[in-house]
């Protein structure tokens, strides 16, 4: 890496997250580090330098790697995270990280109970912020207590998903019947997965749209100085997946939430906080908290606000403004994905309903576009990534 005053960003992570990180950075001279076990396509941006680390589950040989990095470079540099792989394992080890790294986020006792489900939503409930009704079970005895009062459809997931969605092809299940909550749950207990801890959860109706998020960074003070808020438009899975195009628009409701949540337990730090619009009591009900930026985190530069940015000027104790999004809407997608899936792909798939001709595609992102991967300057990422999806 060349001399440089400013202090380095390194991004743990190489697919679509970090790129939207590392385009944070591009207009500015601050040198930028995307970092993986394997290069992934994100890490091909002309405006980063590619390095391969250590897997994050080889703990040891990871973080050694990391604090000898960290070393050999002139200004101790602020460490981004994008992947719950990465974040797990810096959480575990921040305070001796905290010496050899800038990390802009709160520390393990803050953190680890917002990350498990199973503590996150009785503390959601007792700030009154509307969340679906939720069980957390810990052994088959608790399903079997239960099992005979419960209103479908209902969503099964873990409280923490370490092995939940290897194991079982997906990282939640909208189940509708007894007998295919008794096959899941038969399934969770021969896998041995209750040691994750299982949430059951009443499923809100509605469509994909219905679902939220606010892409945020709070200050040490635990205020919100920068945020973007948007729906999903599409997902996949269709029901319970990731992202893969969505719209960016304000929502009043949304941002009050999020700011008594950050409030009062006290975070820190870059997040995404997921909401679902419940019609039938008009509520938008607080889903999870990632705290990271998320897959569709570009939009919220492409709207004005620079999330990275704000972070690492923050975290190095230097002036930063509040930037909010009210007013900008952008459709943000993955063309070629969403392109695919919504006229052939959900078919294909056996999501048939979800599936749409041309016309209905077109219709369904009217209004100014951002492509998540492609940029004029920066095709690289887009092409690798084409090329590592549909090959």
């Amino acid at each position: 890496m060349k001399k440089n005053k400013n202090n380095p960003v390194i991004i743990l992570g190489g697919g679509i997250n970090a790129l939207g990180i590392i385009r944070s950075f591009e207009r500015t001279n601050i040198p930028v580090v995307a970092m993986s076990w394997y290069k992934d396509f994100g890490m091909k941006s002309r405006f980063c330098k590619a390095v391969i680390c250590p897997h994050p589950l080889n703990k040891e040989n990871f973080i050694d790697f990391l604090i000898q990095y960290s070393q050999k470079l002139s200004q101790k540099p602020v460490l981004f995270v994008t992947t719950d792989l990465f974040l797990m394992t810096i959480i575990e080890y921040k305070m001796i990280l905290d010496d050899y790294y800038h990390i802009p986020f709160c520390g393990r006792e803050t953190l680890e109970p917002l990350l498990k489900k199973e503590f996150l939503y009785p503390i959601v409930n007792s700030l009154n912020i509307p969340s679906p009704k939720t069980f957390i079970l810990k052994d088959h005895s608790d399903f079997e207590k239960i099992k005979n009062n419960i209103d479908f459809p209902v969503i099964i997931k873990p409280s923490v998903n370490i092995n939940f969605s290897k194991l079982l092809g997906s990282k939640a299940f909208i189940v509708s019947s007894d007998e295919s909550l008794s096959n899941l749950f038969f399934k969770i207990r021969n896998k041995d997965l209750y040691a994750e801890t299982i949430v059951l959860q009443e499923y809100i109706p509605g469509d994909t749209k219905d679902l939220y998020t606010i892409t945020s960074y709070s200050n040490q003070c635990n205020e919100i100085v920068g945020y973007s808020i948007g729906h999903k438009i599409r997902q996949y899975p269709p029901q319970t997946g990731t992202i893969i195009s969505g719209k960016v628009t304000h929502v009043e409701d949304i941002l009050q939430q999020a700011e008594k949540f950050i409030k009062v337990t006290k975070f820190y730090g870059l997040s995404n906080i997921e909401f679902k619009f419940d019609n039938r009591d008009g509520k938008y009900k607080l889903m999870e908290i990632n705290p990271r930026l998320g897959v569709w985190n570009l939009s919220a530069l492409s709207c004005g606000v620079n999330l990275p940015l704000i972070a690492y000027m923050d975290v190095l104790g230097k002036p930063t403004i509040k930037t909010f999004n009210k007013e900008k809407e952008v459709i943000w997608l993955i063309t070629p994905v969403d392109f695919y899936l919504s006229l052939w792909g959900y078919k294909k798939k056996g999501y048939n309903e979800f599936s749409m001709n041309f016309k209905q595609w077109l219709n369904s992102i009217n209004g100014h576009k951002i492509d998540a991967c492609f940029k004029w300057d920066d095709p690289l990422p887009f092409i690798f990534g084409f090329f590592k999806k549909f090959s």
